[in-house]
């Protein structure tokens, strides 16, 4: 669907590609990679089985093909065409692409191959990720100070190199993200606004809601283990004159032994949600080598996290753009919404562009609470604060969809 004022513009293999009829471009914080959607109609194909199409302006769509989307002249995402479906009838044929960034390799492919390190040590979590998706040509930038270095940074045999990656991220309380173009984006939430505030009614086409407790807990608990035993253990001298006790001569121990080993090399982290109500705790396994402050800074990660996946509002606006700023995910947005009871800053998660000849040029906004993803405590929740200065008077010519 090519149009003078077309939002959304499609290349594949590197020429323009005219035969869509809808589009969507996904943008989510909790995917990772970015996705998209392609309904065509391929002319090529269409133009070898149906006798009425003469001419074919765009070639076969294949598997594999390199695909660069631009919304508002903005490149917001290349990759290749993972999947095709076709559909074909009488007098009437269409073909369904999909795919995702460059990044999709890394939530697929395993990590440990090649040269790949198996451990590394003393290593910052930038330098880590460097490391672990230098084989697949993919940048990373840091826009945060990411701590101290891991004493040891370890890949287990099976895991993929977003595992890899994510495992370090969480205890630093960090986010691993996708740019869409080609690179990893170590960040924290929140630190740019939207493009625009969102109300309801207003300026919001549609608007749902959904809310789930199944995965959010009382009590969050992250168990590891630390090398740093050594003062725990205490010194002690091996004694190579003595002589090997017979079974019969060995006495019991008091347990001190096991209990100071175990208070050397075990580590504990705990965050506790008392809004849950009742007891319902979720230990996990760190991934690598901890601390008792990292084994709680991710304890405190996973919670807030949780916090964040219970309830999702998703707001369809009008449009990709405000005065020729894209909608962005990682950003802030006033967001005042009479029917949702929402009057607060929210956290943009989840954007989606889309066009077709339907709904025109919309975006889906998918938005949480904005403790979801901050390090530490979380304030206490609330739906209605303050909303910035920047909120504007309510726009009544939205229209139905």
């Amino acid at each position: 669907m090519r149009r003078d004022n077309a939002m959304i513009e499609v290349t594949i293999d590197g020429a323009l590609f005219e035969g869509w009829t809808g589009a969507e471009v996904e943008l989510d914080m909790k995917e990772f990679s970015a996705r998209f959607s392609l309904y065509c109609h391929d002319q090529e194909a269409s133009a070898a089985a149906l006798a009425h199409v003469h001419s074919a302006k765009n070639k076969r769509l294949q598997r594999r093909a390199a695909v660069s989307i631009k919304v508002d002249g903005v490149t917001v995402l290349n990759g290749r065409i993972e999947k095709r479906s076709s559909n074909i009838e009488a007098a009437f044929a269409d073909i369904t692409v999909e795919g995702r960034c460059k990044l999709g390799d890394l939530v697929d492919c395993t990590a440990l191959v090649d040269d790949t390190p198996a451990e590394m040590h003393n290593v910052k979590l930038e330098d880590a990720v460097a490391r672990i998706i230098k084989p697949y040509g993919i940048g990373v930038r840091t826009e945060i100070d990411t701590g101290a270095p891991f004493p040891r940074y370890s890949i287990d045999l099976d895991e993929s190199p977003f595992t890899a990656i994510e495992k370090g991220a969480r205890q630093r309380q960090a986010r691993v993200l996708s740019d869409g173009i080609g690179n990893v984006v170590i960040t924290r939430s929140g630190g740019t606004r939207a493009a625009d505030a969102i109300t309801l009614p207003g300026n919001v086409l549609k608007a749902s809601i959904d809310e789930s407790d199944e995965q959010s807990y009382s009590k969050t608990i992250v168990r590891g283990t630390s090398e740093r035993a050594g003062k725990k253990r205490g010194k002690a001298s091996l004694d190579t004159t003595a002589e090997p006790l017979l079974p019969a001569d060995r006495a019991a121990g008091d347990g001190s032994a096991t209990r100071t080993e175990r208070a050397g090399t075990a580590v504990t982290g705990i965050a506790e949600d008392e809004e849950i109500g009742r007891y319902r705790p979720k230990v996990y396994l760190a991934r690598t080598k901890a601390d008792h402050d990292s084994a709680r800074a991710e304890a405190e990660w996973r919670r807030n996290t949780a916090r964040g996946a219970a309830a999702e509002v998703t707001y369809i606006r009008r449009g990709h753009s405000v005065e020729g700023k894209l909608w962005r995910p990682n950003t802030i947005v006033p967001v005042s919404d009479a029917f949702n009871d929402i009057n607060r800053d929210m956290l943009i998660s989840k954007v989606t562009f889309i066009q077709n000849n339907d709904d025109g040029q919309i975006t889906s906004l998918g938005v949480i609470s904005p403790e979801s993803f901050e390090k530490g405590e979380p304030k206490k929740k609330q739906r209605k604060n303050k909303v910035a200065k920047q909120k504007k008077a309510l726009d009544t010519t939205a229209e139905r969809l």
